[in-house]
């Protein structure tokens, strides 16, 4: 399993490299002048992406629920980290921060095509360094996210031992070589009672609110911007403008659907399915798998949707066939 697994992501971080960088010269070489500022936020989503894929494969997750328990475990058997033990949770935590940076850069994508729907110049909160700030957001969550683990969801004794017999029969690691960032909801006191740990609800109820306000941030300008579409051509908008609005509006629904699959639904029942008893450690590889392979997918509704760039794409790949048939021939 520990070589598939690393096979996996080791795929899965290449094809993001690759796909991304595509992308990245398409948004610079093809991009129609209509999307304006846009292009750079579609930029930083592609460089993000690659920077989530890069920590991936230096992470080699472990994504798990056991019992009354959810975790992302980092194995540093082989790691030259194992004597940095801080430094390796930092990393960790640092992987699991993508997750929140993720959702908030689609929702900033969601308002900037709602304001260029309306046409009363609210994209110029868009330029200059107003567009440093709105770049900034994405990361100023993600950090949120990591210090809410940093203080609430570090390891502690209790939970390692609690997890040790579980990673030692499922992926062979070493509960002392390795760190984790996660959460224990029912703990045993020294009576040998169970309790509800507060410290560990209170990090999974942050963690809710941190992404609860992108979440309705995307449903609600996702739902005003798609009514918007609707007016543009009943009104009589032109054939190239309200096509191109519907070429950006279907890839960004898009690249909200595939984080939804391969992450927020995932990982949502990873949060609370031990809360409230529910058994789900069979989801554990299916879950370590899907939080692999999300960067490598994600960029593919801008590449397949938008018409200037699936057309570049396409047709150089005729080109390159047709240049082999003719020298075979």
């Amino acid at each position: 399993f520990e070589s598939t697994k690393f096979a996996f992501q080791a795929v899965s971080v290449v094809f993001s490299w690759l796909i991304n960088l595509l992308l990245i010269y398409l948004i610079v070489t093809r991009s129609p002048k209509k999307m304006g500022n846009y292009r750079h936020l579609m930029v930083y989503f592609c460089c993000f992406s690659i920077f989530f894929s890069s920590l991936d494969i230096v992470v080699q997750p472990y994504i798990q629920t056991y019992g009354a328990s959810f975790s992302m475990v980092m194995d540093l058997k082989n790691s030259k980290l194992v004597d940095f033990p801080t430094v390796a949770f930092f990393i960790t935590a640092s992987l699991t921060g993508c997750f929140a940076s993720t959702v908030y850069a689609i929702a900033i994508n969601f308002v900037f095509r709602f304001f260029a729907l309306q046409r009363e110049g609210r994209l110029r909160y868009f330029r200059g360094f107003r567009l440093v700030f709105w770049i900034l957001i994405p990361i100023f969550g993600g950090i949120i996210w990591v210090t809410n683990n940093w203080l609430l969801f570090s390891p502690d004794p209790e939970m390692i031992e609690y997890l040790r017999s579980n990673v030692k029969e499922m992926y062979d690691i070493d509960a002392d070589k390795m760190t984790y960032t996660g959460c224990l909801y029912w703990r045993i006191d020294r009576f040998g009672s169970r309790y509800l740990s507060k410290k560990d609800l209170i990090g999974a109820l942050n963690l809710t609110v941190i992404m609860n306000i992108p979440f309705f941030t995307i449903v609600y300008f996702g739902t005003k911007s798609y009514r918007k579409i609707q007016e543009l051509i009943s009104q009589g908008e032109n054939d190239y403008s309200k096509k191109l609005q519907m070429q950006l509006y279907k890839a960004l629904v898009a690249q909200t659907l595939i984080p939804m699959v391969f992450l927020f639904i995932p990982v949502g029942f990873l949060f609370y399915c031990p809360l409230i008893g529910i058994d789900i450690s069979w989801s554990s590889l299916l879950i370590t798998f899907f939080y692999s392979f999300y960067p490598a997918v994600d960029p593919l509704p801008n590449l397949l949707f938008i018409d200037e760039y699936r057309n570049a794409f396409f047709s150089k790949e005729i080109r390159h066939l047709e240049f082999h048939k003719i020298e075979f021939s």
